[in-house]
């Protein structure tokens, strides 16, 4: 029997992200592309003209987004590589129009409206929406991903710091009245394609430096991942800019509580992520780095406690555009359409 395909589009293709969207989407077994855009304003043009990487795997051309040509492609799904203005536009359209949509803008993860003025500087107009989208961090989402019809893809930073750290409070592993530190660093790609003073070659290279303190927009959205047991206000999240391209690294430091050791933390992982194909726990004499996670799927974790103090520090490597961003989104995808999770992704959907 031949296998069900799901016509998708790609939209914000001319971004990282919606690079590699495209790579996974050109080798994926089920889902085949039938649509690919830019914004508005832009002028249509081939892909590889706009990634070169590209050359010689696709010829298809990224025309100016428009929805009435979108909604004569025939496609049940739609990925938004999007700013995030952009997405709580048109996502009502798009969901009306009977599409299943995956946004990778930070436009539907926070569940308060009251947030976004603050962190993403504009009033959300659809709190309806909000509360209905799925959080599509997928090794704690599987059940709600299934059959959904909104998918907000995490960020790159709650990514890292989520999975490591959210099983272990849960399992009451971290003390309840003590902080949780979260000291990210991500390479250069994590702020987008289009340049800034701040991420001009030499402005980056030979040096690291802090941003955004207190007011980066991925501090509400890892505290909600954490509000289960009221944790909200303990969360300091601290992100960094490396001189590098592509690769987050979240160092984390917690308490543990009495008697924890890192072989038990290890313990709650292995049985948290024993499904999870896309998540690799290191052990202690070998810990998680950018450059084992870079071009792959994988968010790789680890963890040492020091049984004197109860220090413990915990730490989640990815690549901040593929788990971090595209692999994640088509994991999601994956789900929520009833395929195989890993579809397109890996061995063959990373580092084309």
């Amino acid at each position: 029997m031949k296998s069900r395909r799901v016509r998708a589009i790609i939209a914000g293709a001319t971004g990282y992200s919606g690079r590699e969207l495209i790579r996974l989407l050109l080798q994926h077994p089920r889902l085949e592309i039938a649509g690919v855009f830019a914004s508005r304003s832009s002028e249509a043009q081939p892909v590889a003209a706009i990634h070169p990487q590209l050359t010689g795997l696709t010829d298809l051309e990224c025309r100016p987004f428009d929805e009435r040509e979108i909604g004569q492609l025939d496609a049940q799904l739609i990925f938004l590589a999007t700013p995030n203005e952009f997405s709580h536009e048109v996502v009502p359209g798009l969901l009306e129009a009977g599409l299943t949509v995956v946004d990778l803008s930070g436009a539907f993860r926070l569940r308060r409206p009251d947030e976004y003025p603050h962190y993403y500087g504009f009033e959300h107009s659809r709190p309806d929406l909000l509360r209905t989208a799925v959080y599509g961090l997928t090794e704690f989402a599987r059940d709600s991903l299934h059959q959904a019809r909104l998918i907000a893809n995490p960020g790159c930073y709650p990514t890292s710091v989520l999975i490591p750290v959210a099983p272990l409070v849960e399992a009451g592993i971290v003390e309840p009245d003590q902080p949780i530190i979260c000291d990210s660093k991500s390479g250069v790609t994590g702020a987008g394609k289009t340049p800034t003073n701040n991420t001009h070659f030499s402005e980056v290279t030979e040096s690291l430096k802090a941003y955004s303190l207190f007011r980066h927009r991925h501090s509400p959205e890892i505290a909600q991942g954490l509000s289960f047991d009221g944790l909200q206000s303990r969360v300091v999240f601290t992100p960094h800019l490396l001189p590098i391209n592509r690769g987050i690294l979240s160092t984390i430091y917690f308490k543990a509580a009495p008697g924890v050791s890192s072989q038990e933390i290890a313990r709650v992982w292995q049985s948290q992520f024993s499904r999870c194909p896309f998540v690799r726990v290191f052990p202690e004499e070998r810990l998680p780095e950018i450059k084992f996670a870079a071009n792959t799927p994988f968010c790789d974790i680890g963890c040492v406690v020091d049984s004197d103090s109860r220090q413990a520090i915990a730490f989640g490597a990815i690549d901040n555009l593929l788990k971090g961003a595209a692999s994640q989104a088509v994991q999601n995808a994956n789900l929520a359409l009833g395929f195989n999770e890993a579809d397109g992704i890996w061995p063959h959907g990373a580092g084309l």
